[in-house]
């Protein structure tokens, strides 16, 4: 009998490291993983395939979170609200700007587990359901 899984997660992160943690994670949970290291590379998984969950860096090379961010808004509108954005800059009034604005949930990295479930959890439990896209 074939395993079901919990749902497919996109995760958009350059940090190849934290990228790896992170999918190896979500893998042991049953999650099918897709990974991409900017916002080029997702909006080509976007196009091809349907995701749960999207976990998305804030600051990355090609296209950052909020212009990918953009990008879903007129390409994929139902996947907004898949969205989790991850960041280790708040620094940047523009970057605390597009996160209040935007209204999706955001982790700080470094980010726990437990953080991450519950980010999930909520994006799954607000969507209803098996993707849109």
């Amino acid at each position: 009998m074939a395993q079901q899984t919990a749902g497919t997660i996109l995760i958009v992160e350059d940090e190849p490291n934290f990228c790896s943690l992170l999918s190896q994670m979500l893998s042991r949970q049953g999650y099918t993983v897709v990974t991409a290291s900017n916002g080029v590379l997702a909006w080509e998984h976007i196009r091809t395939q349907r995701y749960d969950v999207i976990l998305c860096d804030i600051l990355m090379p090609e296209i950052s979170g909020p212009a990918f961010y953009t990008l879903l808004q007129l390409g994929y509108p139902a996947l907004c609200s898949r969205v989790i954005f991850l960041t280790g800059d708040m620094l940047r009034d523009t970057t605390t700007a597009f996160l209040h604005q935007c209204g999706q949930p955001w982790l700080y990295k470094p980010c726990e587990a437990a953080a991450i479930r519950q980010a999930i959890t909520q994006v799954l439990g607000a969507t209803d359901g098996p993707s849109l896209v």
